[in-house]
């Protein structure tokens, strides 16, 4: 059979088409909800809203109450990633004084999302044989159909040379016949194929080492360098080896779950976000992840006729070496990523929790300097023996400004546990300065030392 790199079915013409025309709509959306911010309440939050009904009378009878719900999740996360940007936008210091809320719900949702993913795998490894008994059980395939509004057994595979006439007992029949010659099984409640196996745990261990990697939260700033007209939500610590090892799991974990769909949902949905990501929104990832699965969740609800039908599908191959070699990347880049974690950790003695940890990548260096004024910079630097100038950030002043910004978290009490060394005074947060945070002399630099390096108080 020929395949297109050994993942799925060379499809029609028309597949390509449609997975150009998905690629694109998704970037497009997210870039012009970048832009434009008040287009994600326009958009996703009312209008969200407003469709939740329609989506719940026309997608659950036909998809189920699963996709339904990560359109419901979807409109929240999109509500609130946009709703943190224009606090940044409009008042920087009470983003960066809350960002310990403002960090651990982001960081929350991605981590959870991932875990409901990693669960998923499990189960299905688990289910394996209960898969493959429906798929082989004619009443239990017309079950499925029964259940569903929308076809989800006609155009598949394993219907291919079915000469009975659709949907009799005997067509049902000679598609389980299909079926019990593969090690195919279909997943009851969705209708989707799959094939369980050591892969799946595989891919739910890189899922939970992605989760520990995931570091930075703490340190999630809004773009501030005045050169740049975007100012977009910067997660700096998202640099390559992450979201590489990220886009590797994420592929595995679908490619092991819904096969048949990660034509359009890993291979477009994931390089919608990792593009940007990687070219002209460096540090940015999250956003276009955010909003490319917003739009791609949102169609699946709405125009689940077109999106989710068999009809419309470039079939996987249901290879189990494909699932092998996927599960196999995404393990081996995340136990990658995790050594390089720990070395940052214990050697480099990095906090993972109140700061980022991937300053010494190049990529972290270019978003430092593209997207980030002199107050950012040495923001994100404050719980670290290096400074900005030392990292290559490039600084106006070799002086941290004294109206920066001053990261404290809630747990320190009244101590100020910030890298002994050159820092923005307590004082420049007003609301921080009147609970008593401890001052240090020693430290904080004041007014007229920043005048005299060439960084004014502003």
């Amino acid at each position: 059979m020929d395949t297109f790199l050994g993942l799925w079915e060379i499809g029609s013409p028309k597949l390509y088409l449609i997975w150009v025309i998905v690629f694109a709509a998704q970037i497009i959306v997210a870039e012009i909800n970048r832009r434009w911010l008040w287009t994600v309440f326009a958009i996703w939050t009312v209008g969200g809203i407003a469709l939740i009904p329609y989506a719940a009378y026309h997608a659950i009878p036909m998809i189920g109450w699963f996709p339904f719900g990560k359109y419901v999740i979807m409109v929240t996360v999109s509500t609130w990633n946009a709703a943190f940007v224009y606090l940044g936008r409009n008042d920087p210091r009470k983003f960066r004084r809350n960002i310990l809320v403002i960090g651990f719900i982001t960081w929350i949702g991605v981590a959870i999302n991932i875990m409901e993913a990693n669960i998923r795998d499990i189960n299905i490894y688990f289910q394996a044989d209960f898969y493959n008994a429906c798929a082989a059980n004619w009443e239990c395939l017309k079950g499925i159909n029964a259940s569903h509004t929308l076809d989800m057994i006609a155009g598949l595979p394993e219907t291919r040379g079915v000469t009975a006439p659709l949907h009799s007992d005997e067509w049902y029949q000679a598609v389980a016949a299909n079926f019990a010659n593969t090690n195919v099984g279909i997943d009851p409640e969705t209708g989707f194929r799959t094939i369980g196996g050591f892969w799946n745990i595989m891919s739910a261990i890189a899922g939970c080492l992605n989760i520990i990697t995931m570091t930075g939260w703490a340190k999630i700033t809004i773009g501030s360098n005045p050169k740049q007209k975007v100012k977009g939500l910067i997660w700096a610590d998202m640099v390559w080896p992450w979201v590489i090892a990220y886009d590797l799991w994420n592929h595995a974990f679908l490619y092991n779950a819904l096969a048949d769909y990660t034509w359009y949902c890993t291979l477009a949905l994931l390089l919608a976000a990792t593009i940007p990501a990687f070219w002209w929104a460096k540090g940015q990832w999250l956003w276009f992840r955010c909003y490319t699965l917003m739009f791609w969740i949102a169609m699946n609800n709405l125009l689940p006729e077109f999106l989710i039908s068999p009809g419309q599908n470039n079939f996987a191959t249901m290879n189990p070496t494909a699932n092998i070699v996927c599960s196999g990347l995404a393990l081996g880049s995340n136990v990658l990523l995790f050594i390089y974690f720990l070395y940052l950790v214990i050697v480099k003695k990095r906090n993972p929790i109140t700061s980022s940890i991937y300053q010494d990548i190049a990529e972290y260096r270019t978003i430092a300097k593209e997207h980030m004024d002199d107050k950012d910079k040495y923001w994100v630097c404050d719980m670290i023996k290096e400074t900005p100038q030392e990292l290559g950030f490039e600084p106006d002043s070799p002086i941290p400004p004294a109206d920066g910004y001053v990261h404290h978290m809630a747990w320190w009490g009244k101590a100020d546990k910030r890298y002994p060394k050159l820092r923005t005074p307590v004082s420049a947060d007003p609301i921080l300065a009147k609970k008593g945070i401890e001052q240090d002399p020693r430290w904080d630099v004041s007014a007229s030392s920043a005048e005299s390096a060439g960084q004014p108080d502003k």
